[in-house]
């Protein structure tokens, strides 16, 4: 199966740093992160805004990547607001740009990276692209659905809604049927669901979790554990002292 070459556009100052290294390291059998260009300074948007605050339409969005090219998925990532509110626009068959303005703060409040939401979004893509030949379609929405599942096609038309489906995103079985349905690999689907089981915390993270939400037990398991260690302490001692 042919990787898929994916650009990533960082467009404009961001709010947050990413962690590109992780992006660049993400390891799918389904598409590899090629290249990573920067935009530092981005044009005035073609219509009016609000005093002190800027906003793209999809206008816009298509004109800052049209000359981006050399590769088969160019994904661009700004932190300005787009026109209507919502998170992607797709303006060609292989491009397509997502605002993390909001996002970025609803996900790092509940320690969810933003180097997650953009993987989802790539993935998201790359079944477009494999299956419908371009990401550009009404076809999409034949995946697309507003109801909330946890799944990689919720429509997130509440933008709060990406909490469900950033952090180890699922295939609901509509989707998985859809899927199957298209002329793809045999094994498309099993790398589709790898590639979603490793959106996830770090387990630092996810130690930290569990400490908050189980303070108690986590207090617990310190003190067991500094029990086990001075036992083991006790042991190796003893065994020194036998073999002197």
């Amino acid at each position: 199966m042919k990787k898929l070459k994916v650009k990533l556009v960082l467009a404009g100052h961001l709010r947050n740093s990413l962690n590109l290294q992780r992006l660049r390291k993400f390891k799918s059998r389904l598409f590899t992160i090629s290249e990573i260009e920067v935009i530092n300074v981005l044009s005035e948007p073609q219509h009016d805004t609000e005093f002190l605050s800027i906003s793209y339409s999809h206008s816009d969005i298509d004109l800052m990547l049209r000359s981006v090219n050399g590769a088969d998925l160019i994904l661009g990532v700004m932190n300005y607001r787009f026109i209507d509110n919502f998170y992607m626009y797709r303006t060609a068959s292989n491009k397509a740009c997502i605002s993390i303005s909001d996002i970025d703060r609803l996900l790092l409040a509940y320690d969810i990276s933003i180097e997650n939401f953009i993987l989802k979004n790539i993935i998201e893509l790359v079944v477009f692209k494999n299956t419908l030949g371009s990401i550009n379609t009404k076809d999409v929405y034949q995946y697309v659905h507003r109801e909330t599942r946890g799944c990689l096609f919720d429509m997130n038309g509440d933008k709060q809604d990406v909490l469900y489906n950033t952090e180890q995103p699922i295939l609901c079985n509509h989707c998985k049927a859809q899927i199957n349905s298209k002329n793809v690999p045999s094994d498309f689907l099993e790398h589709l669901k790898k590639d979603l089981s490793k959106i996830t915390k770090s387990r630092i993270l996810k130690i930290e979790e569990l400490i908050r939400k189980h303070p108690l037990l986590s207090v617990l398991i310190a003190l067991l554990g500094g029990l086990l260690i001075n036992i083991a302490t006790q042991l190796a001692f003893n065994l020194m002292k036998l073999n002197v």
